[in-house]
């Protein structure tokens, strides 16, 4: 019931942000819209239709042995598996959860691999930390391979911690073999479904940059809950933040890897709609993810260090 009223007065103060700052407000939702709208939508939506149609016609089966096998045999993980791993680290977020969830959906893996996997798979792509973070934002493009192995090596890191003491059962195979027809219904299914989950994606990005716009005004953005609130709500907003900050190039590359490796609560949130997840794997998603921040910025602490005393990077 406590949840309930916090929830309550938390509307009740957007409410009066939207009235009390109108034209700030209407910045922020443009802001997220023009996001959602030049740099999700093109970007994420064919994928989601592809991703979607490789699953509902069993195309996964039709993965090289010589990449199925080792990458089976390191995570212990089903041939269905792989391919969500494959996916959740080459596309990036939110391509992961997405392929998760269809696969969990067709029954293709257990609801016991499907959780493990929601853990780690879910990332920020290589060319989101090679292009956006490392060249556009920080202005180092030789910084890339450093996000990436601050990021994506936490979360390959977590998924050797936490993987099964034995391979995961692999379903009834007998009804899953590749079938290469392909009628209207099944492309119309795959299009809907990407349609929906790229809108409710827009939906969230938009909320959360308003939400980011009114904690500045309760939180100045130099204060400390202030400079929290802003690096943790949304990711491209949160690595702007940080990197207008002017903190010392050190800490601004660990602080950015840990934004990175976390995702921000909106990153969070369109995890749990595009996977429809029930609270208690919401909430084993979240530790996952805190688990794989502290193990970023485990690693960047460590790479830094090493740089400082070879003179790499520094």
């Amino acid at each position: 019931m406590q949840k309930k009223y916090y929830f309550t007065a938390l509307i009740f103060l957007l409410f009066f942000y939207l009235l009390r700052f109108p034209q700030e407000a209407l910045e922020a939702v443009s802001f997220g819209l023009s996001l959602w709208y030049r740099s999700v939508l093109p970007v994420l939506f064919p994928f989601m239709i592809l991703s979607g149609l490789m699953v509902r016609l069993q195309l996964t089966e039709w993965l090289p042995g010589w990449l199925l096998k080792p990458v089976c045999r390191l995570f212990r993980c089903s041939a269905d598996g792989c391919f969500a791993i494959l996916i959740g680290f080459l596309c990036g977020f939110p391509m992961g959860a997405k392929v998760t969830h269809d696969l969990r959906d067709q029954n293709r893996i257990s609801e016991q691999e499907a959780a493990w996997l929601y853990g780690f798979v879910n990332n920020v792509s290589p060319a989101f930390l090679f292009s956006f973070l490392a060249y556009r934002q920080l202005g180092k493009p030789e910084y890339g391979i450093f996000f990436l192995a601050c990021v994506s090596g936490s979360s390959l890191l977590y998924a050797l911690m936490t993987r099964p003491a034995q391979n995961f059962p692999a379903q009834d195979r007998a009804s899953h073999r590749p079938d290469l027809s392909v009628s209207f219904r099944e492309i119309d299914a795959c299009i809907q479904s990407a349609v929906t989950q790229t809108v409710h994606l827009g939906a969230y990005i938009t909320v959360f940059s308003l939400l980011g716009t009114a904690a500045n005004r309760i939180f100045p953005s130099k204060s400390l809950p202030g400079r929290f609130l802003a690096a943790s709500l949304e990711i491209t907003t949160g690595i702007s933040f940080v990197v207008s900050w002017n903190l010392p190039l050190p800490l601004t590359v660990t602080l950015l890897g840990a934004v990175c490796a976390f995702g921000g609560f909106s990153a969070f949130a369109q995890t749990v709609s595009i996977a429809s997840m029930d609270r208690k794997t919401a909430l084993s998603y979240l530790k996952s993810r805190v688990i794989i921040t502290l193990l970023a910025v485990s690693h960047a602490t460590g790479i830094l260090l090493f740089s400082l005393v070879c003179g790499f990077l520094f």
